[in-house]
């Protein structure tokens, strides 16, 4: 790829894509490689659940720091140094994994793990928001995040194999040490044109000023802040307790648990791309934005409900499936909620400020490990702590619903609703 060329064809579109799929992929991988070993973790260093929920819960402890960070440094200093940073980062820290011998060295790994992975969705969705159109961008963001859906899939089969044969800490260097791959490529191949032509166009640049006054006053980020958090609590305790699930509760075998852990997100992923275009094809089909995109967030999260079900049924299979279906479904939303962000967020913003609703979003990711690892210990089954993230979800549905407002570009700033980045305006097919 040219660095001096800053023409947005759908050619460059396309490579940007497969790249940043390619890197939530591996993303996925370490983020969610620590839930698969759990089970191992906890006999081999003789600990309590609540303990291991602390320590997945770790990962979101600096995330929850780096987000807003990450998302204003790629606004300040660019996307590609920001995520090729980070993406080392978290890397290097999930190799480590493997060495630790007690629960604060796993710790300690965790938090360098989600420093790094804190750059990963503000950053990706930056650099969607500034080089595609508002009609492409549901399909872009939901193929990109395919990967993550991917790499979740993937992880238990992958990491169940690698302990079942050489044990749960080379299992940790083998996937840190490969993601290191993705940093070179990043480096070599990728150039953000959007950052290219606004170079180009503006001889000083200056710093972008966000209007924090108006952004912390604004129903639909707060709204989104809500259904953020709500939603994104059933999601990390699919993250971080499935795998434990299935084999401490349903008594799966450690290869049965890497079949029927991957299947969900496996569902996801040849799904995502599916539910993205379904929202470009109904705005082309003459939905207004604010109806495609609220009405499949909602469906989206009324199916991730049926978790609810999961806890009340004897038959493993069918627990499985209402799990496969509701995992999919968030994972789905997941995905899609980042659309509507990119929609209602000037591109020059969308950075610091989806750094921001992220970062909402991760503090339920400290919350939920660590809550589902204490009721578990109280009762003695998930049953409570999966109805409890069904009913998350469906506050986060009632709020996408009666509180976020219609869905229109904010006009934060001197950015108005007609504001477009110089990348977007000049896009070709």
């Amino acid at each position: 790829m040219n660095p001096g060329n800053s023409e947005n064809t759908k050619g460059y579109r396309i490579g940007v894509v497969a790249l940043l799929t390619a890197g939530t992929f591996i993303n996925s991988m370490d983020r969610a490689s620590l839930s698969v070993a759990a089970p191992f973790i906890i006999k081999e260093f003789h600990i309590s659940t609540v303990a291991m929920g602390v320590a997945l819960s770790a990962f979101f402890w600096t995330y929850v720091i780096g987000n807003f960070p990450s998302g204003y440094l790629a606004d300040r200093f660019g996307a590609k140094t920001v995520l090729g940073w980070c993406a080392a980062i978290w890397s290097v820290f999930s190799a480590l994994t493997g060495f630790a011998h007690n629960i604060t060295h796993i710790l300690l790994a965790r938090l360098g793990v989600g420093l790094g992975e804190s750059a990963a969705l503000p950053v990706t969705n930056k650099i969607v928001a500034g080089n595609f159109p508002s009609q492409e961008r549901g399909t872009a963001i939901a193929v990109s995040l395919t990967g993550i859906r991917l790499g979740m899939a993937a992880t238990p089969f992958l990491m169940a194999f690698l302990i079942l044969h050489w044990g749960w800490r080379v299992a940790f260097f083998g996937t840190g040490v490969a993601s290191l791959a993705w940093c070179v490529i990043w480096y070599f191949w990728f150039q953000d044109r959007s950052e290219i032509r606004a170079r180009a166009a503006v001889a000083h640049p200056q710093p972008v000023k966000i209007p924090w006054a108006q952004v912390f006053s604004n129903r639909m980020i707060l709204g989104l802040l809500v259904v953020k958090f709500t939603q994104d609590f059933l999601q990390w305790l699919f993250l971080t307790w499935v795998p434990s699930y299935l084999v401490m509760e349903r008594h799966f075998s450690i290869v049965k648990m890497g079949i029927y852990g991957s299947l969900p997100y496996a569902t996801a992923c040849v799904s995502q791309p599916f539910v993205g275009m379904c929202s470009d094809w109904l705005i082309r089909r003459g939905w207004s934005m604010n109806r495609a995109r609220k009405t499949i967030q909602v469906v989206l999260q009324i199916l991730s409900s049926t978790v609810i079900m999961v806890g009340f049924v004897d038959d493993p299979m069918i627990a499985v499936f209402f799990l496969t279906l509701s995992i999919a479904a968030e994972s789905n939303a997941a995905g899609h909620i980042w659309v509507i962000i990119s929609e209602v967020i000037p591109p020059k913003m969308v950075g610091s400020v989806g750094g921001l609703i992220n970062t909402v979003g991760s503090v339920a990711g400290i919350v939920s490990p660590i809550l589902t690892g204490l009721v578990v210990k109280l009762t003695g089954s998930f049953r409570l702590a999966l109805a409890a993230g069904g009913c998350s979800i469906l506050v986060a549905s009632v709020f996408t619903v009666w509180v976020v407002p219609r869905l229109t570009l904010l006009a934060l700033g001197k950015e108005g609703p007609e504001t477009q980045t110089p990348a977007v305006a000049g896009a070709k097919a």
